[in-house]
């Protein structure tokens, strides 16, 4: 399983932007038979920050979705809508499940998620950093009984790894946060990940489902 990942910066204007958002949505659905998932970018996002989630089974259904999306009028109408409202795209990212899989479709409007992002340092060895990454999810799961997800990235920049659980709102993603803090066993945990990724590329964000 596939999840597909693209980022935008916008000027925040949302209530210009959230129903051109919404028409992206629908316009996919029926253009392209897929769900797309609208987050706006919370804690460690820029301002405005909005992101498009879709799951892939294979790397050809994405292929496949992109070129209907390519001929159909009313997506390239409405992206024409969206692009005065964007100040930059980030790359677009293509990610691997290795643990858990895609939940946003089943999740409300107004669902947090908490996510872990690391690049893999150079010289690291990837088949150990897979090891401590499936142990940390491992215990992200025992600790706050929230389904943990760990995926690396196979189109972006390689090495990438992200690690996210999906609570039903902000309250229950500080639960989990709190309950993880107060482990003996997470922070040792966590800080032996410091051995597998570049300094400095470690991010922890929180993204909020608006549709």
């Amino acid at each position: 399983m596939y999840l597909f990942n693209r980022t935008i910066e916008t000027t925040g204007e949302m209530d210009v932007i959230v129903p051109v958002l919404l028409d992206l949505k629908k316009i996919a659905h029926d253009a392209a038979g897929i769900d797309v998932t609208v987050w706006v970018g919370g804690n460690g996002f820029r301002n405005g920050t909005v992101i498009f989630t879709v799951p892939y089974a294979t790397v050809t259904a994405r292929s496949e979705a992109t070129a209907k999306l390519g001929a159909s009028k009313a997506w390239a109408d409405a992206n024409r809508k969206l692009i005065p409202h964007v100040r930059s795209f980030e790359p677009d990212v293509l990610m691997q499940y290795l643990k858990g899989g895609t939940f946003a479709a089943t999740v409300p409007v107004g669902a947090v998620v908490s996510m872990i992002q690391s690049q893999l340092a150079q010289g690291a060895d990837w088949m150990k950093t897979l090891e401590w990454a499936m142990s940390m999810a491992e215990l992200n799961e025992k600790l706050t009984g929230a389904t943990a997800n760990l995926g690396y990235v196979v189109f972006g920049q390689l090495g990438g790894l992200n690690q996210f659980s999906g609570f039903v709102n902000a309250a229950a993603a500080e639960a989990a946060r709190d309950t993880q803090l107060s482990s003996p066993e997470w922070m040792p945990m966590f800080l032996k990940g410091g051995e597998f990724a570049v300094a400095g590329s470690v991010l922890s964000r929180q993204m909020t489902k608006i549709a």
